[in-house]
C-alpha cells in the first residue's frame, strides 16, 4: 500500500479533482499527503511573499473541505513547476504523484511540453491524472497492455498501490492481424484469409492469457479483452464506448509493429481521454 502521496496544484479548477482524489487515497491508505504548489521564481520579493501566503491559505482551506487526512502537509515553494514537483516527489519518496488534467486548447491539443507531461516523463514515479469531477471510487478499470515488461510492470504497480481493489479490472490488448492484411493484398481467397485471421486471433488470446497469469496479481478478479486496431485511437475509442473510471498505462513499451498504447501513445491518451489515467514508468 501507499506510504506517501504528492498532489500538485496550480490553484486552477483543474486541480480540484486531483486534490479531492489524493485526499481520498490518503485517507483510505493511511499515506502521508503533501499538497504542493509552485510559484514561479520571477516575481518581486514582496509579491512572491504574498503569493506564497495566499496559496498556503487557499490550499489549507481546500484540503480541509475534502476532509484533511491526519498526515497532511501543505507546501508552497518557488521554481519551475515540473522540476520542483519531480524533486519534491523524490525527496518525500512519494509512491504516487497526483495532478489535474492539462489545459486543452480549442482546435489543437498541446499536451507535450505541459507540466503534467514533463512530470510523467521525468519524475520516475507513477503519475495519476485526475479528470473525474465526481470523486467517486473507481468501479471499472482498464489496463492497456502490449504484453511487454513495461506494461506488465504498470499493472503490478497499480495492484501494489491498492488502486485496483474492489474494481472490475479488464486488460485491453490491441490486435491488428498482419497475416490478413498480407494475404488480402496477395489475392488469397476470402475464406482462407478469415481462417488465418481467426488462427492469429486465437494465438494472441492464449498469449495474452499467459501474460496476465504470469503477472501474479494474487486474487485479483479480472477479464481480458482483445480489440481490433492499435495505437491511441483504438484505446480511446473503446474508452469512449465503455466509459471506464480509470485507465492504467505504461510509459514505454516495445518498438516497431508491437508498440501499442505506450511511449508517445501514452502521451496521446493522456492528452485526449476524459477519465482518470495512471501512467507508470518502467520500474517506478
Amino acid at each position: 500500500m501507499m506510504q506517501s502521496i504528492l498532489v500538485a496544484s496550480d490553484l486552477s479548477t483543474r486541480s480540484k479533482p486531483a486534490l479531492q482524489r489524493a485526499s481520498q487515497l490518503a485517507e483510505a491508505s493511511g499515506a502521508a499527503l503533501c499538497v504542493l504548489h509552485v510559484v514561479e521564481d520571477d516575481l518581486l520579493e514582496d509579491r512572491m511573499r504574498d503569493e506564497i501566503q495566499s496559496a498556503e491559505d487557499y490550499l489549507t482551506k481546500q484540503v480541509e473541505g475534502f476532509g484533511k487526512p491526519p498526515a497532511c502537509d501543505v507546501a508552497v515553494t518557488t521554481g519551475h513547476a515540473f522540476h520542483v514537483i519531480a524533486e519534491e516527489a523524490r525527496a518525500r519518496e512519494a509512491d504516487l504523484i497526483v495532478m489535474g488534467a492539462h489545459r486543452r486548447q480549442f482546435l489543437r491539443d498541446v499536451f507535450v511540453g505541459t507540466t503534467i507531461e514533463r512530470v510523467t516523463r521525468t519524475a520516475g514515479r507513477p503519475v495519476l491524472m485526475a479528470n473525474s469531477k465526481t470523486g467517486e471510487r473507481w468501479r471499472k478499470v482498464f489496463i492497456a497492455t502490449d504484453m511487454s515488461e513495461a506494461s506488465g510492470h504498470a499493472a503490478r504497480k497499480a495492484h501494489a498501490l491498492g488502486l485496483l481493489e474492489n474494481a472490475d479490472v479488464t486488460f485491453i490488448h490491441g490486435f491488428a492481424p498482419i497475416t490478413r492484411q498480407m494475404m488480402t493484398h496477395a489475392g488469397i481467397p476470402v475464406e482462407r484469409v478469415h481462417e488465418e485471421a481467426e488462427r492469429e486471433f486465437q494465438s494472441t488470446r492464449r498469449e495474452l492469457g499467459r501474460f496476465v497469469q504470469d503477472l501474479d496479481l494474487g486474487d485479483l478478479n479480472y477479464n481480458a479483452r482483445i480489440i481490433e486496431g492499435v495505437g491511441a485511437d483504438a484505446i480511446a475509442g473503446l474508452v469512449e464506448q465503455a466509459k471506464p473510471d480509470l485507465l492504467v498505462i505504461g510509459t514505454r513499451g516495445l518498438s516497431g509493429i508491437r508498440r501499442l498504447f505506450l511511449g508517445s501513445v501514452a502521451q496521446e491518451l493522456m492528452g485526449s481521454v476524459e477519465i482518470d489515467v495512471l501512467a507508470v514508468p518502467p520500474q517506478a
